[in-house]
């Protein structure tokens, strides 16, 4: 039985949504936890979190997108603070017909994650189809301003001792010369993930990986050497 030849896409995307807000207000960021396509209705039900270390930069973004021409509903469902920032789950509906999510539902595609932040939208998708073939297809509705394809053969390896992905060594890289791993850190976990357009919670297990994987090969390395038993 031949293997499902699919891949993961991150693309970075500016298009006429109001993502674009972020932007605006660039203290703000955006996870999207889910995104749901209502069956029968030109609508999509969401909760995303929004945060903020400027609690009247908040309020205001909040207005702005509730005036926002796609925009049915922006409710705020939860609200409260952690480690300095303010932080809101919104209940959000906002136009199936025309997304970006609509795209992705007919494509064979699934998302498996949104991050808004500086006027763009950053994705991680699940998908079946060539890379350019899916590109060509965002590029329809939205500027591509850059993109990360990881094969599933890049996929399968990803665990394979000492060998990084083209992904990994991206993430390695802007880790490095961001000063993540300087002492005092010059950015933390959650400021790298928004400039890699990724969550914390997969950055996080995308760095114990590398480091896993990179010592791995030392180890190995003096071993052979006899440096180690």
């Amino acid at each position: 039985m031949m293997p499902l030849k699919w891949g993961i896409l991150r693309v970075r995307l500016a298009h006429d949504d109001w993502s674009t807000l972020t932007g605006k207000f660039n203290n703000v960021n955006v996870h999207v936890i889910s995104s749901t396509p209502i069956p029968g209705k030109d609508r999509i039900i969401g909760i995303v979190e929004v945060s903020s270390d400027n609690i009247k930069m908040l309020k205001e973004f909040f207005n702005e997108v509730k005036r926002f021409h796609n925009i049915y509903r922006f409710e705020v469902i939860d609200s409260y603070s952690r480690r300095g920032r303010s932080i809101a789950l919104v209940n959000i509906f906002t136009n199936f017909k025309g997304s970006i999510t609509e795209l992705v539902t007919y494509h064979d595609s699934y998302k498996y994650s949104e991050v808004m932040h500086g006027g763009f939208e950053n994705w991680t998708i699940l998908t079946w189809m060539r890379p350019q073939g899916f590109l060509s297809v965002l590029r329809e509705r939205a500027e591509v301003k850059s993109y990360t394809w990881l094969s599933v053969k890049d996929t399968s390896s990803r665990y394979a001792r000492g060998a990084l992905t083209g992904w990994e060594l991206e993430v390695l890289n802007r880790a490095y010369e961001l000063g993540y791993f300087d002492w005092p850190r010059r950015v933390n976990l959650g400021e790298l993930a928004n400039i890699l357009g990724v969550n914390k919670a997969t950055l996080s297990q995308e760095l114990r990986i590398i480091i896993r994987k990179l010592a791995l090969k030392e180890l190995e390395g003096s071993r052979k050497s006899n440096l180690l038993p």
